[in-house]
Order: C-alpha cells, then structure tokens, then sequence
C-alpha cells in the first residue's frame, strides 16, 4: 500500500525560452523535438504549456552529431512547474532546461513524456525563494518501482505565475517501507502553494551500487540506451534501513564506436548521504515512455 505524508517546513533568467505546441494531452503520452544546434556550455529552456493538472513530465535527450574524438553531450539541468490564470482560466505549465555538457557544438532530439497521478494531498505554501517542505511517499519494501513526480503550483495571477521546483529528493527505507522525501521550493516571484503528486513505473532493470561510503558518489552509464525516444528514469532502494540515498545526476551522450557506430548512453550519478555506516542501494532503471 503507498501513502503520503506531508513533513512541514518553507524567475529565474533564462537564456533562450520557447513555448512548445501543445497538442490535447492523454493521460500518458510523449512529444519529441530537436533542439537545434547548440554551442558546448550553451543552454535553452521550453515551456510546456496546458500540461494537466497532475501529470508527471520526464524528459529523455537523444544527443547528436558526436564525432570519432568527441562525445556528444546533453543534460536536463533545471525542470519545475508552473501555474498562471489565463483570463478566468487556470493553466498548468511545464519548463525544463537542456545544456550541452559535452566538448562540441551538437544537437540533441528532446522527448517528453508524461503519466498520470492521482490522490488529492494536502498544500504547502512558501514565499519566494524559500522551501515550502517535504513530501514523504511510502511504498513497500523491498520496491521494484522508480517513480516520477508532478507538482501542481496554485494561487499564480495572469501577471505573477505561481512556480515551483524540486530542491531534492532522498530515499531511505525504515521498517519494511521505502520513503522517498520530495523537498519543493518556490522559484517564483509571489507567496503561493503547491501539491505533489507521483506516478509509479515498473522498473525493467536493475543494479547494486556496491558498498557505499557515507557522503560518496558512483556514476554508472547504461549503453545502448534504445530507443533513441525512450526516456529514462531512475530510483533507489537502500538495502539497509536508516540509510540516506539519492539521484544526483541524469545525462545522456552519443559516442561514435570504433566500427563506426553510433551509440546513445544514459549516464546518472547516486550519491549515499550521512548515515551511520557504509551501505548498499539497488539502483531501479525504468521507462517513463
């Protein structure tokens, strides 16, 4: 049985900022464009606009234009939900920024999908630039789940969107349930509340990180990360009660092999917080789309 809690606490400039189309939404679904070529360091931001109320957006990078000597690479570095009233009408918005992270000028297709969430959690609100608070979501444990998350901002004006962002997410697992907490802060310009909502997914590999210090890192990479529109995301489930774990990282890259063929990688960094011990994590690798 999942369950929430609710654990009570507290515009960014933006370089090149689009607004995709947005074609009615089904309740899962994705949509795939290129960036254009990109400068390696050089970033863009999208807005998703009329996303729904409660779905929980994912973005898969399909990087190209990598060389035999050069690696092309793309992250998501930023992503957060926002709300605005259009008129009387009240509109959910999703924006995320895409960085070249590699050593050359390149491309990248971007895929973003969604799933649907449900339940109705209870609000927190915060001023600008502070952190509303955590959300703790519980599921079984050992799970066989990773999870996405959707924020649904509220209280935003047609001249002051209401927007929030994930600050971070940690994992630990105490008493046979695993609990993710989901911090949220307000990156907007007005005091405003927000919910948060998640969306299991089936995970369809998985892996140990091996014996982890505390407050140490590992970076895996998963080859052949087919196909070129499949989105990736990723969960942990600590092996040890009382253990901090989180995502710390997501990328993907294009490398050009030594036959000659192209290859896209998904790439993510776990980190194991400040526990009492050395520990052990499986790491959860699902499809969003």
């Amino acid at each position: 049985m999942r369950r929430f809690l609710r654990g009570l606490a507290a515009l960014c400039l933006l370089g090149s900022v689009l607004m995709l189309p947005s074609p009615a939404h089904a309740a899962t679904g994705q949509y795939t464009f290129n960036t254009g070529s990109m400068a390696a360091g050089s970033s863009q931001t999208w807005g998703w606009n009329n996303a729904g109320t409660g779905n929980a957006y994912e973005v898969g990078l399909s990087p190209r234009g990598a060389t035999a000597a050069s690696t092309c690479e793309f992250e998501v570095v930023r992503d957060w939900y926002a709300q605005r009233l259009n008129g009387s009408a009240s509109e959910i918005e999703f924006w995320f920024t895409v960085k070249n992270v590699g050593a050359i000028t390149c491309t990248a297709d971007v895929t973003l999908a969604w799933n649907s969430t449900s339940g109705a959690m209870p609000a927190l609100s915060a001023a600008p630039g502070k952190t509303a608070g955590t959300w703790y979501y519980y599921d079984p444990a050992p799970a066989s789940t990773a999870i996405t998350v959707a924020l649904i901002p509220s209280g935003g004006t047609s001249a002051d969107p209401c927007q929030y962002e994930i600050e971070h997410m940690q994992v630990v697992v105490s008493s046979g349930e695993r609990r993710h907490g989901i911090t949220v802060t307000n990156v907007g310009a007005i005091t405003c509340s927000v919910t948060v909502r998640v969306a299991p997914v089936a995970s369809s590999s998985s892996w140990s990180t091996g014996t982890m210090t505390p407050m140490t890192t590992k970076t895996w990479r998963w080859n052949n990360a087919n196909p070129l529109t499949a989105v990736h995301t990723v969960t942990l489930n600590p092996n040890q009660d009382g253990r901090y774990f989180s995502i710390e990282r997501k990328w993907y890259l294009q490398r050009i092999n030594t036959n000659g063929s192209t290859e896209r990688e998904f790439w993510l960094t776990v980190k194991h917080y400040n526990s009492p011990a050395d520990s052990t994590a499986q790491v959860l690798l699902a499809r969003a789309a």
